[in-house]
């Protein structure tokens, strides 16, 4: 038997996105040079960063950082639909935005968490009110009045994460734009 040659036919790219795409990969090597070259000064920080924000969110979750993840594994679905609909402006978002869920088994996948922990992890975001199932059975965001139960809920923490996120991002912008 032989093998036949396949060859992917990849779409052109929209016009304009070719050098703005190319720009970006420059940059992020550039900074990802940088990083490597001052590896202590980025690893503190980044760990700093990282280790505060773990605990923030495991005293919210009382230890549980399974109930987390799969929490933000749905929220980051729910918001590439969003983004892909073009709606990254709209807050709250108009309730006639077509859901997206995710299942358990594609969760337990992502995450290599054991199904039945998922939907153990799905059941208690379920009773706070931050998640539904879908009657496909995938698992969406709930919202309240247009905005996700979960925000409303973690606004302090996510308030928080603004707060270090933007921390982190002004450490690492100095240390890229330091002087050689």
């Amino acid at each position: 038997m032989s093998e036949k040659s396949v060859t992917k036919v990849t779409p052109p790219a929209p016009k304009g996105t070719v050098g703005m795409a190319t720009a970006k990969s420059r940059r992020a090597s550039e900074i990802r040079d940088v990083f490597a070259g001052n590896y202590l000064d980025y690893q503190y920080r980044f760990v700093e960063f990282f280790v505060e924000h773990l605990e923030d969110v495991s005293r919210v979750f009382r230890g549980d950082l399974q109930q987390m993840l799969v929490l933000a594994i749905i929220g980051q679905v729910k918001l590439r639909a969003v983004r892909a609909a073009g709606l990254m402006a709209q807050d709250p978002l108009p309730p006639t935005l077509a859901r997206d869920g995710i299942s358990a088994s594609r969760i337990a996948d992502v995450t290599a968490i054991p199904r039945q922990t998922v939907r153990r992890k799905l059941a208690l975001l379920q009773q706070r009110g931050w998640v539904e199932q879908l009657p496909d059975n995938s698992w969406t965001l709930r919202h309240r009045d247009g905005i996700a139960g979960a925000r409303v809920d973690l606004a302090e923490v996510d308030q928080r994460a603004i707060d270090r996120v933007a921390r982190l991002f002004t450490d690492l912008e100095t240390l890229v734009n330091r002087p050689l």
